[in-house]
This record gives C-alpha cells, sequence and structure tokens, in this order.
C-alpha cells in the first residue's frame, strides 16, 4: 500500500507516514503537529484540515506553518450546500441542533447575497468527514461529509468550523484517560498527540463532549485505545453535552447580538448528554 494511502474511514482517516508542520492559533504561536496528507488536505487528528503555508510565504507547502482560524463574525456562520452532497437532511438537521443549543446561527449564502458573506462553508461530498478550525477568512472552506458521515459526525463536524479541537487533546487529558498506544499502529499514534496546552481549554473535561475520541479510535486490533479513569462512557455521537455548549458560549458570548444570547434554548430542559452539568457551569461563572 502506498504509504500515503488513507486507512480507516470517516473521523478517523490517516496515512502510513505522517509530515511535520507547525500550528499556530488564536492564542498560541508556532506548536509543532504531525499530519496527513488526506485527499491534497493536510489532515489533523484524523479529520481536523489544516491550512498549511510556509514560513516565508503565502504558497502551500508539504511544511510548514498552520494558521487555525478565527471566530465567525457576530457568530453567523455563512453555508452553501453542494447539490451532489447525499442525504443533505443531515446538513439541515445538524444546523438545526447548533440553533436549538447554542447562540451560533447560520445563513444560507445564495447569489443575492454572496457578497455580503465573502467566507463560508461548503458542506461537500469526500471520502470522510472532515473540517477546519474557525473561520479561515480565506474565502470558501469545506466541510466534507462521505455518505456514511451521520447526522452526529456532521454535528461534530460543525463543532470544528465553529473553533472547538478535540476535547481528548486538552492539556489535563492524562488527569481523565489513558491511552494505550500498544493497541495503536506506530505510525498512527501521532493521532493522539497531546497538542493543545495552551489555555484553551473551556470547563472541567467533559467525557460527554461530542468532540471527543470514541474508546477505540484508531484500533489496530480492536482493543480499547481510550479508557476512562473511572469506566465513564466517550465518544458519543448524538448531541452536543452541556459543557460543548457553555465552552461556545465562552467563546463566542461576547461576540453576538443580545437577541442571539436570549434566543439560545437552556440545556438544563433538554435530552441533551451531560445537561446537569448547565447549572455548575453558569454558578461558577465560567461565562
Amino acid at each position: 500500500m502506498n504509504t500515503q494511502d488513507p486507512v480507516n474511514t470517516g473521523e478517523f482517516r490517516t496515512t502510513e507516514e505522517p509530515l511535520t508542520g507547525y500550528i499556530s492559533g488564536v492564542t498560541f504561536d508556532r506548536k509543532e503537529v504531525q499530519y496527513s496528507l488526506i485527499d491534497g488536505e493536510p489532515t489533523f487528528e484524523g479529520d481536523i484540515i489544516l491550512d498549511l503555508l510556509d514560513e516565508e510565504s503565502d504558497e502551500p507547502r508539504p511544511k510548514g506553518v498552520v494558521v487555525t482560524g478565527h471566530r465567525w463574525t457576530n457568530g453567523i456562520i455563512p453555508y452553501e450546500i453542494d447539490p451532489a452532497l447525499p442525504n443533505p437532511n443531515r446538513v439541515h438537521g445538524a444546523i438545526a441542533h447548533w440553533e436549538e443549543f447554542t447562540i451560533i446561527r447560520f445563513v444560507q449564502r445564495t447569489a443575492a447575497n454572496a457578497s455580503q458573506h465573502p467566507n463560508y462553508v461548503r458542506f461537500r461530498p469526500s471520502g470522510g468527514c472532515s473540517s477546519s478550525i474557525g473561520m479561515r477568512g480565506s474565502g470558501r472552506q469545506h466541510i466534507n461529509l462521505a455518505s456514511g458521515c451521520s447526522l452526529g459526525n456532521t454535528i461534530h463536524e460543525i463543532g470544528h468550523t465553529v473553533g472547538l479541537w478535540h476535547e481528548q487533546s486538552r492539556a489535563d487529558r492524562n488527569n481523565w484517560i489513558t491511552v494505550h498506544t500498544s493497541h495503536i499502529t506506530a505510525s498512527h499514534a501521532h493521532n493522539f498527540n497531546q497538542h493543545i496546552t495552551d489555555g484553551d481549554d473551556v470547563g472541567p473535561y467533559d467525557y460527554a463532549s461530542i468532540m471527543h475520541y470514541p474508546k477505540k479510535a484508531f484500533s489496530k486490533d480492536g482493543q480499547d485505545t481510550i479508557t476512562t479513569k473511572g469506566g465513564e462512557p466517550i465518544g458519543q455521537r448524538t448531541a452536543l453535552s452541556a459543557g460543548d455548549i457553555a465552552t461556545v458560549w465562552h467563546i463566542y458570548h461576547k461576540l453576538v447580538k443580545g437577541e442571539q444570547q436570549m434566543s439560545m434554548k437552556f440545556a438544563s430542559g433538554s435530552t441533551t448528554p451531560g445537561a446537569t452539568n448547565w447549572v455548575k457551569y453558569s454558578n461558577t461563572g465560567i461565562y
């Protein structure tokens, strides 16, 4: 097999030969990362698309600096849906879920309003599920969805587009989970590297997060690659958790208008996983 042929599916695509680059974001600068080149796109942790720039040029290069996205203006994400995308209802359902439980809003981009929305997301068919972190600010960016990417996968990928990283990449993750490298192919282990140690973590570690890897992510033998300290379940792809919702509020509540802040549905009255944590978040003043 070619070492750059992708293996695994969905959110967990990787290659046998990782490449090296640097990542720079809103609150941090120059972190070395390893990534896979999948369908011509530098892909990090299985489903995060990176913008690789040469350190002295604006031209894409195999090794360089990654500038991760910024926050979406006013918390509004303009979008298009590729007509060739199978099952567009999963996109409509995911958008409805985000609008019901968070202050993020979506507006469909059309020929009539295109000039008002130069930066936007296009949902398009692909071989896996993937997206960029935040607003790239360079025009169109993509959320890639294979036919097998579910409604929950779509909610997850929108999470990256909003600006969320994977939960298990938090700085404190070793206090909450154990990564079992013996069950991971050595060349795939870079997908578990702990990169995000820059103070971006919001709230307590959230096993219920829709942004958390499942327990068998990148497993080579069907055994668990991640276990939690108390046997808690991880990796659900059903709904945003209370912790996810609180994090999005923390990131965006100062950027959106008052009407938008008041229009969200509070998680304490929902069936969202982990919703009982919502009161804890609000009472501790994390907002």
